[in-house]
This record gives C-alpha cells, sequence and structure tokens, in this order.
C-alpha cells in the first residue's frame, strides 16, 4: 500500500530535470548541486539576520521576516558549522532537483528555512508555515478539499493536544508554529504520512534532548526535528515509487 502511494506521489510532483531515469546527466546535477549549495548558504544568513533582528527588539512579524530576507548578507562567510550545514541542506535539495523530484523543492527548501530560523530564533513564523500550507493544497499529492481537510483535522488535533499538555503540566510543551507547520505538511503529503513525519521528529527530539547540555530543563527548538524527519520521509518515499516504477 504504502509503495503505490508512493508512485502516485512521485507522479504528481516529479518534473524531470535531469531526464530519462536511469540515464543521468551530469552537468545538470552539478548545476543543480551548486545552485543548492548557494541558496543553503542564503538560507542560513536569512535565519541568522532574522534572529539579530529579533534579539535587537524587532517585533517577530512578516515585514521583520521578509526584511530580514532582503538583507541577509552573504558575506563575511558563515562559522564552518553554519557554512556546511546549509551547503548540504541545499546540495540536497539539488540532486533532488535533478533527479526529476523537481516538484518537492519547494517543499524542503521552505522546511530548510523553518529549520534554521526556529534553531535560530525559536519561531515558526506564520509568514512561511501559512503560505506552505495553502501551497500544499494547490499542488501537493492531494486534491484541494482533501489537502484542506487534512490540514484542517491535523491542525485541530494537534492543537488541542498542545492545550491539553498546557493545562495539566502548566508549561508550554507543542508550540504553535510546530502545529502549523505539521498541519502544512499534512496539506502535502496527507495526514497519514504526518503521523509518521511527527513519530520520527519526536525520537530525533528525544535523542536530541538526551544528549545536550541542559537536558529536559531547557526547551528546545522541535522546527529542525520535523524538517530532519520530512526529508527522511520524503527520501523513503521517493525510493519506494522508484521501486514500484521499475
Amino acid at each position: 500500500m504504502m509503495a503505490v502511494g508512493a508512485a502516485d506521489l512521485f507522479r504528481r510532483l516529479a518534473l524531470p530535470v535531469a531526464g530519462a531515469r536511469g540515464s543521468v546527466d551530469w552537468n545538470a546535477v552539478g548545476l543543480a548541486v551548486a545552485a543548492g549549495v548557494c541558496v543553503g548558504l542564503v538560507l542560513g544568513r536569512w535565519a541568522r539576520n532574522y534572529a539579530d533582528r529579533l534579539d535587537a527588539g524587532a517585533p517577530p512579524t512578516a515585514r521583520t521576516l521578509w526584511v530580514s530576507l532582503a538583507d541577509a548578507p552573504f558575506w563575511p562567510w558563515q562559522p564552518a558549522r553554519d557554512g556546511a550545514t546549509a551547503a548540504l541542506l541545499g546540495s540536497a535539495a539539488g540532486v533532488l532537483a535533478s533527479d526529476g523530484g523537481a516538484g518537492f523543492v519547494p517543499l524542503i527548501l521552505a522546511l530548510a528555512a523553518l529549520a534554521w530560523i526556529d534553531a535560530r530564533s525559536g519561531l515558526l513564523p506564520d509568514a512561511l508555515t501559512l503560505p506552505l500550507m495553502a501551497a500544499g493544497w494547490l499542488w501537493g499529492a492531494q486534491g484541494v478539499v482533501a489537502a484542506a481537510g487534512a490540514s484542517a483535522l491535523v491542525w485541530a488535533g494537534l492543537a488541542s493536544l498542545a492545550w491539553l499538555y498546557c493545562r495539566v503540566r502548566g508549561r508550554d510543551g507543542f508550540g504553535g508554529g510546530d502545529v502549523k507547520c505539521l498541519a502544512a505538511l499534512a496539506g502535502w503529503l496527507g495526514w497519514e504520512a504526518m503521523t509518521g513525519i511527527l513519530w520520527l521528529a519526536c525520537v530525533l527530539g528525544l535523542a536530541w534532548a538526551l544528549v545536550r547540555r541542559g537536558g529536559w530543563h531547557r526547551s528546545y527548538p522541535f522546527g529542525p526535528c520535523i524538517a530532519l524527519a520530512a526529508g527522511a520521509w520524503l527520501l523513503a518515499w521517493m525510493c519506494a515509487a522508484g521501486a514500484v516504477q521499475s
């Protein structure tokens, strides 16, 4: 069942870039990876610039977010860890585009941007999550009605759980931005896929909480866990689709 669903998803979103599957246009691969690296580096600078503006007292509005993008300097060079991570994210999107999965690239780049911004600022801005959700309704793996219904179901369910947790524990355990990001993924991929992504993201978050300094006593951004889990899920889905097509 999963393989059939993966094949349908791939056929809906795949936009061939590098020619027929089975033949590799290495020039296209190289160009796509180079472009992806550049985009990834810009995303990293954007996230840092946005977080710096928030630290300086700017309001967490859409205007602050987009002004941060317009003013994000590509230079000076980023710290080695940040630059390497941004380049890896961007090159992964580039490889995906060159291998016929260009329809997934906007989703992956949006998730990469959200992960960076959440890691820097602790926020998943509505100015990104809500357009991403609407895009999923129009271009995702489902029809508009089914996609909007999946997003609404996930949003209502997770928001209710977050409210219940806050009432019981007296503190937030799940941010509103996380809820909207997962609702957006439900719109792109369906609520069943979102369930698997959420499970994997929780595993990643648990692992991070266990190894980091401070453990459970400090909150941590969940957006990077969601982005990594969604990337892994998409990769597995595409591999299953490729197996069915072959």
